[in-house]
């Protein structure tokens, strides 16, 4: 993963974000996407959180087989400690873009298992 650093804050690299991030997607909207992204808190990554709640509801997750920026392994590892239902796509990082309406699917699952 590429990544550039800027004090707390985080960004993909513009260069390498279509190959990286969202491989299965065409060039001109990874252009766009690389040049609108904003950076991420580096804080989000090691908030930890007073309760979680896949202990008490029905979890629901998208395993994106060709991601290249979390892995799909770890991404199954912690869905099965979870007991989380688990769809599998083949997509990369992006599939809420890439294939929207399999994440659209799985959201109106979701929601009917209250």
């Amino acid at each position: 993963m590429t990544k550039v650093l800027v004090g707390k804050m985080m960004i993909m690299d513009p260069g390498a974000f279509g190959a990286e991030v969202a491989a299965d997607l065409p060039e001109d909207q990874t252009s766009f996407m690389a040049a609108s992204q904003r950076p991420t808190s580096l804080h989000a990554f090691n908030t930890k959180l007073p309760a979680v709640a896949w202990h008490d509801k029905p979890s629901y997750g998208i395993v994106a087989t060709e991601d290249r920026i979390l892995s799909p392994d770890m991404k199954r590892a912690m869905y099965a400690r979870s007991k989380t239902k688990v769809i599998e796509v083949k997509s990369s990082h992006v599939p809420h873009i890439s294939q929207p309406e399999i994440v659209a699917q799985v959201i109106r699952q979701a929601a009917g298992a209250r």
